[in-house]
């Protein structure tokens, strides 16, 4: 009960027990003063009509006629003449009839006032004629005081109500400050931290507020401090002192992810370029081999760098280039005309070996990693070819098979979906599942890396994607629980999908769907990335983050668009502990849940749960 009601109830019983004191207290008084007044009258009658028989002699015809007179000019209930003896020599009465339409039983009840009479001894000098008492008659005394009663009801109860709403505006005036107090708290609890700018009045209330607003301040301030400190460990963590290019650290956490089957970019080439740095180091110098790495650096930025390329100078002497969803012939262009660049920077034909090597369907980071050594050394011994390419022998489909392969799959929809546990680790329970999705085409079943890089090559990514959202929200059996989908990249940041999407969700809205943003999308593409989220919260729809590996340049996003939950792979929670310590503040204050992915089987859920992650993705 708010407090405003508790006022008003406490102060509506207050009113009725003065409500109550005040009508018995002043109708007691009003009682007895009546009564009295109706004693007096009567005795006054009585003493009249003593001296009117005793005037008009001393008959009982004379007496009866004054007793007639008198009664029937009177308001008597009845009037009795008695002898010396007691006896009732002559008696008048009329019958009460007081209508219980005009004052109710229970009045007369609670009145309930006794005969009023008088008497009075007549006598003709010493002799006594007898005895006349008089009853006056009650019928106009409780007409009289229910006309009271009934006013003073009747205007206590309007001032009590005219007192009632000066009270809720004064107290509504006085107590107006807490529900801005309480507004402020409700966002603070939902993680919506305002600052009141208005501070109340009232002491108590003003000292409240300053203390709510100096919490919102200190809680602002440490997350101010969080996302610096997570900005500076990027810098420190993740990029080369020299070159500024993503160090071994990066490369390793990003190409992770980039393996993994569900990811677009699982399938393409690496270019690693490897420097003599001795030779380069006594041909010009350190200071000038620093220049060289600059331009170096810049030249790799200008020629491969884009949304989904990586690159990484991997240690003192070893640049890699990971280019996802590219042709053979395309790489190979790509790598003579960087070579050519790179030759007008220096002549460094004979202290650069280059090799070029082909990944796909990798098992984990570690055979690709030994797949890169690899390229390197060979280049390393074939130092007759400017380029060395590894050659990989594997059977493809042609483009104009895949064409017809994605385009009759959407037209008689063979796409399956796949749905995949998320395991809360507190309850050991599932708290929701992930989908992904393959396809089952002429009883030929292709997994997603499959066929992914074909799809981004026809540019059929987007209409895959809006043909399985569809689906999703159109499956009420499977979608009563709540489940996910991954969005890629690819598709935020291309906004001719953004009026596709709108119209699949106006038709489907309140579903319980969560859409998976990866981080690179908010790195990359944040005003594209807002626009969605804000469609998806529109429509009752939750965003949650994946692939996360702590590579933005600000994560105040967190705290404006608060996420349901960050999805990260296993190999980041061990690699870049710091890391995940500090993003545990944001995350924890925020509500935002952790879940790790690409976590082995083996692996105690105890030691994950110790580092604060809230749920795992079986694989």
């Amino acid at each position: 009960m708010s407090l405003f009601k508790q006022v008003s109830a406490v102060l509506l019983f207050i009113f009725t027990i003065l409500f109550v004191l005040i009508i018995a207290v002043t109708f007691g008084i009003i009682k007895d003063s009546a009564e009295k007044s109706l004693y007096e009258n009567v005795q006054n009658s009585v003493t009249n009509l003593s001296l009117s028989i005793t005037n008009s002699g001393t008959e009982i015809s004379s007496i009866k006629t004054v007793i007639n007179a008198s009664f029937d000019n009177g308001n008597y209930e009845k009037i009795i003449f008695k002898d010396v003896d007691d006896n009732i020599v002559y008696e008048l009465k009329k019958e009460t009839n007081i209508e219980e339409d005009k004052i109710p039983k229970w009045f007369i009840n609670l009145v309930n006032i006794e005969e009023v009479s008088a008497k009075s001894t007549i006598s003709n000098g010493w002799n006594v004629l007898g005895i006349l008492e008089i009853y006056n008659d009650r019928t106009l005394f409780f007409e009289q005081t229910y006309e009271i009663f009934k006013n003073l009801v009747f205007s206590l109860l309007i001032s009590f109500i005219v007192l009632l709403i000066i009270l809720s505006y004064l107290f509504n005036f006085m107590l107006n400050p807490l529900k801005t107090i309480k507004k402020q708290a409700e966002s603070v609890m939902k993680n919506e931290f305002i600052l009141e700018e208005k501070v109340p009045f009232t002491s108590e209330f003003k000292s409240l507020t300053l203390n709510i607003n100096s919490m919102i301040i200190k809680f602002e301030n440490m997350l101010e401090n969080t996302n610096n400190v997570l900005k500076q460990n990027k810098e420190l963590l993740y990029f080369d002192e020299i070159t500024k290019l993503n160090n071994r650290k990066y490369f390793m956490l990003k190409a992770n992810d980039y393996l993994d089957k569900n990811n677009p970019n699982n399938k393409g080439f690496i270019l690693a370029l490897s420097l003599q740095m001795d030779s380069i180091n006594k041909t010009f110098g350190y200071i000038h081999t620093n220049e060289i790495l600059h331009k170096l650096a810049t030249l790799f930025k200008n020629s491969f760098e884009n949304n989904s390329n990586l690159i990484a100078r991997m240690n003192g002497s070893e640049f890699v280039i990971l280019i996802p969803n590219i042709d053979e012939n395309r790489v190979k262009s790509l790598a003579n005309i960087f070579l050519d660049e790179v030759y007008k920077i220096e002549n460094l034909e004979d202290k650069i070996n280059f090799g070029i090597c082909k990944y796909a369907n990798e098992e984990d980071l570690k055979n690709l990693l030994i797949k890169i050594d690899y390229v390197i050394s060979q280049s390393k011994l074939h130092t007759e070819k400017e380029v060395y390419f590894l050659n990989n022998v594997e059977k493809y489909k042609a483009k104009e098979e895949w064409i017809k392969i994605i385009n009759s799959s959407l037209k008689e929809d063979n796409f399956v979906l796949i749905y995949k546990d998320i395991i809360d680790l507190k309850s050991k329970k599932v708290s929701f599942k992930t989908i992904d999705f393959e396809l089952n085409y002429q009883n030929d079943k292709l997994s997603y890396q499959s066929f992914m890089a074909s799809v981004l090559q026809l540019n059929k990514l987007n209409d895959i994607y809006l043909h399985i959202i569809n689906k999703i929200l159109k499956i009420k059996t499977n979608i009563d629980e709540k489940v996910s989908i991954q969005i890629p990249h690819f598709f935020v940041e291309d906004l001719n999908n953004y009026l596709y999407l709108k119209e699949i969700l106006e038709k489907n809205r309140g579903k319980n769907l969560i859409f998976e943003i990866e981080e690179e999308s908010l790195n990359k593409s944040f005003s594209n990335t807002l626009m969605y989220i804000k469609l998806f919260k529109e429509f009752n729809f939750e965003f949650a983050v994946y692939n996360f590996i702590a590579n933005s340049d600000d994560y105040s996003y967190l705290k404006e668009l608060k996420p349901l939950y960050i999805k990260m792979s296993n190999y980041f929670l061990t690699e870049s502990i710091q890391s995940l310590n500090i993003l545990k503040i944001l995350t924890q204050s925020l509500d935002i849940k952790l879940i790790a992915t690409l976590v082995d089987e083996n692996i105690d859920f105890s030691q994950l749960e110790e580092l604060g992650i809230n749920a795992v993705a079986k694989s």
